[in-house]
């Protein structure tokens, strides 16, 4: 995408106009008159941050609630080349939460005659008109703060304030055009190790002792083994007639049955428990809502370190009563919809049992058959169990042996994400070589600017295994001045070597970085910019600068070249403001 020109715009026409130069720095320049007027506050920023709005940024409430904005119904618009086509996108002041397109050649002051699109479809148009490529986890919402650094954060570090590093770093090094999908897709792995020991904490909290549980399951093997002989045993005996055969089977049979049915209510009951235990877990993870009013007023923030551990205990926990919540409950409806067959069945046999047992002559053999079938039954139930918490101990290994192939992932994709850093050498070196040579035009000096594969491999939270680091330092940095031009020289590496190479985003914003800069350096490093850009053939730099703060002989250059594109005062009744009034 280039910018053509902005335009301020209501329904009777164009209040203010802006034209770019399409290749080149474009200076926006704050002037004053007489030396006790001030250049803050004639719409520099504004200006730079009408052009975010227009490339989908927030309006601000500010924006949104102005008075003079909304009652003169205004409306900003870019000029633009998407692809070789000539379009406008607009954004109102009256309807922050829309984007138009207009793709005409000419800019309607009508909105009606503009596409009108939701916030996320037109955030959608512009990325997919910056960004050709499409990179998984790359949105231009997330690089914009980069490629459109804001005087009041942008210029304290090369990463930006208050953001997770992993991000960070993805999206420099996707500007740098190194490697950007490393850490995550390595992290997504960690993540994955993370959840399944969760998992054997929670098996383990049962407290199981295999070893005990062995010995317990063949020791109820074998007593029921016994109590089988002995039922066998007295189904044979010659002492009593067909009937009693008869009843011993039935007999049998239903404590059969009766076992199946107190196994089954056994191992319902168990599965409603581990869900009421998930579901206590829940309340209590709840009970820590209010952590964040506590930190709030303790501290006056919540840190991030507390937000991560916090919703990762609450996403565990969640994923734990959906999924294995569901899980139990699912098997509870299968075992009573046996249940139901069971007792069907026993109603049957109890009713037959009866008819028999009134013409048998021998109560007390009966009587002493049915105790050890009795306790059979009791033994039979307590094996279930057993074999209940032994199932859930096998599970813990099987968890293991998924951690093993997890790790081992981990060191094979590692290692091929280690070799295509390695096959980046030569972007490195001429990434450096960009660097020290914009330090040399500057400052006649060398600068520091590094890339570093991290390839150690660990398990821990904060680990960041497959992370290209990026360090960047110069001479004498910790004056403003000297940090300011740092992390412009840092920006314009990664711009200048996507125009050289005619990759995507060929376009750079400072805002207010060069106010602090020795006034000898600036104007140096601008119109060593503006060659570089004319030479290739493309890319825009956008810098915001006072007059005061450039030389005069800068200064007439820049003028003479064309660079600067807009020169804002508080002259004129405030006409010569960015919107043509105050706000």
């Amino acid at each position: 995408m280039i910018i053509k020109s902005l335009l301020v715009c209501h329904s009777e026409g164009i209040l203010k106009e802006y034209n770019f130069n399409e290749i080149g720095v474009n200076i926006i320049l704050g002037e004053k008159r007489e030396d006790h007027e001030e250049t803050n506050g004639v719409g520099k920023s504004t200006m730079i941050e009408c052009i975010s709005f227009l490339l989908g940024k927030t309006i601000p409430t500010f924006y949104q609630t102005n008075e003079k904005l909304l009652r003169k119904n205004i409306f900003i618009a870019l000029k633009v080349n998407v692809h070789g086509n000539q379009m406008f996108l607009a954004r109102y002041f009256n309807s922050p939460k829309n984007g138009y397109i207009l793709y005409e050649k000419s800019v309607s002051f009508h909105l009606d005659d503009w596409e009108k699109l939701s916030i996320g479809a037109y955030k959608k148009f512009i990325e997919k008109a910056f960004l050709k490529d499409d990179q998984k986890g790359i949105t231009f919402a997330a690089l914009r703060e980069y490629i459109i650094r804001n005087e009041k954060t942008g210029f304290n570090d090369i990463v930006l304030p208050n953001r997770g590093g992993l991000k960070q770093y993805q999206l420099l090094n996707y500007l740098f055009n190194l490697p950007s999908h490393t850490e995550k897709n390595i992290k997504n792995y960690r993540d994955e190790i993370e959840k399944l020991n969760s998992e054997i904490k929670l098996i383990e909290s049962m407290n199981i002792n295999i070893g005990d549980l062995k010995v317990k399951e063949e020791e109820l093997t074998k007593e029921i083994e016994e109590y089988n002989r002995i039922i066998n045993q007295a189904k044979t005996t010659k002492k009593f007639n067909n009937d009693t055969n008869s009843y011993s089977e039935i007999k049998y049979e239903l404590n059969k049955i009766q076992n199946e049915i107190f196994e089954n209510e056994h191992i319902c009951n168990q599965y409603q428990r581990n869900i009421d235990d998930l579901n206590k877990k829940i309340v209590k993870i709840k009970q820590l809502e209010d952590i964040e009013a506590f930190y709030k007023d303790i501290v006056g923030f919540f840190p991030n370190e507390v937000i991560q551990n916090y919703n990762k205990v609450q996403d565990f926990y969640d994923f734990m009563v959906e999924n294995r919540g569901g899980y139990f409950k699912d098997k509870i409806v299968k075992i009573q919809a046996n249940l139901k067959k069971l007792n069907l069945k026993k109603k049957e046999l109890s009713n037959e049992l009866e008819l028999i047992s009134k013409i048998l002559k021998s109560n007390d053999f009966i009587e002493d058959i049915s105790i050890v079938m009795e306790e059979q039954r009791r033994k039979e139930i307590k094996l279930a169990e057993v074999r209940f918490r032994i199932n859930d101990y096998n599970k813990r290994n099987q968890i293991f042996d998924k951690i093993n192939e997890l790790q081992h992932e981990i060191l094979r994709v590692n290692s091929m994400y280690y070799d295509e850093f390695q096959s980046c050498e030569s972007v490195v070196i001429r990434l450096k070589n960009l660097f020290n040579n914009l330090m040399e035009v500057t400052y006649n000096q060398h600068g520091f600017l590094d890339f570093e594969y991290d390839n150690r491999i660990s398990n821990a939270k904060n680990a960041t295994t497959g992370r290209v680091k990026i360090s960047c330092s110069i001479p004498d940095e910790r004056s403003h001045g000297r940090l300011h031009m740092k992390i412009n020289i840092f920006d314009l590496t990664w711009f200048l070597y996507r125009c050289i190479n005619k990759y995507s985003l060929n376009i750079l914003m400072h805002d207010g970085s060069y106010s602090n800069p020795d006034p000898h350096v600036k104007g140096v490093l601008l119109k060593y910019i503006n060659s570089c850009l004319l030479e290739n053939g493309i890319g825009q730099y956008f810098v915001t600068i006072n007059k005061n703060e450039l030389l005069l002989a800068d200064h007439q250059e820049f003028e003479s070249k064309g660079m600067i594109v807009a020169k804002l005062d508080r002259n004129n009744e405030d006409k010569n403001r960015f919107f043509g009034f105050k706000l």
